[in-house]
């Protein structure tokens, strides 16, 4: 008897040392997160046959959730649907529907889920994680960073996340600005639609609308928020 009280091996005499053997390990937790391959040991080839829960999971999910056409069902979504919101704050600023939608982040909320439903199941596609391995060029001033962002263009998951992404942080600069218009009386529709349409220069046009009509710049809001905690 060995140590531990484990028995040895044993292998039938009329199975050569060439042939595989079914394990008959216990299948542990770990198993079932982790992929098992082959594991050589020294008396011959031993195949451990093991079914990965977590791949089994990933590959159902990828075809019949995260599904290309599922990454391009939501690049429409997150292109197309919030524009009936952007009318609100430009053409009803005053509104209560306006208010309602606008007053807190369920809208925002709402894009920022499309984005990362987006991402996730870029992330899970087969190639969804090849523009990673580039994207440190971008970040890399001795390099071509402008030349590495046109690379990563050629991904379309990577065009999905980036435009999600830019639409739904324009929305939300956009609220922002109309919250500021309101607060303090300032004509912001023209600016929320010059943020609709090219993003930071609408975020220009409204503080240049503040300083021409006397308002002022927006103040330090970390002012008002240590009020808020005074009281």
């Amino acid at each position: 008897m060995p140590k531990h009280g484990v028995p040895p091996t044993t292998r039938s005499n009329n199975i050569d040392s060439t042939t595989p053997i079914i394990s008959t390990r216990k299948v542990t937790a770990l198993d079932m997160v982790l992929p098992c391959d082959l594991i050589s040991a020294s008396s011959g080839d031993v195949v451990t046959v093991s079914t990965s829960a977590s791949s089994m999971l990933v590959s159902s999910l990828t075809d019949t959730i995260f599904t290309p056409d599922s990454i391009k069902g939501a690049f429409n979504v997150a292109t197309f649907l919030p524009q009936p919101f952007w009318l609100l704050p430009i053409l009803l600023p005053k509104a209560d529907i306006t208010k309602k939608l606008f007053g807190d982040f369920k809208v925002i909320t709402l894009f920022c889920l499309v984005h990362f439903f987006i991402v996730t199941a870029s992330i899970l596609q087969p190639d969804g994680t090849a523009p990673m391995a580039e994207f440190a060029d971008v970040f890399d001033p001795s390099g071509n960073p402008q030349a590495a962002m046109v690379g990563m263009m050629q991904y379309p998951n990577f065009v999905s996340e980036e435009w999600s992404h830019v639409l739904t942080w324009d929305l939300f600069v956009g609220r922002w600005i109309w919250l500021d218009g309101l607060k303090r009386g300032v004509f912001a529709s023209h600016s929320v639609l010059l943020c609709n349409l090219i993003g930071p220069p609408g975020l220009l046009l409204h503080l240049a609308t503040c300083l021409v009509t006397g308002k002022g710049l927006p103040g330090n809001e970390i002012d008002d928020a240590d009020e808020d905690i005074v009281a």
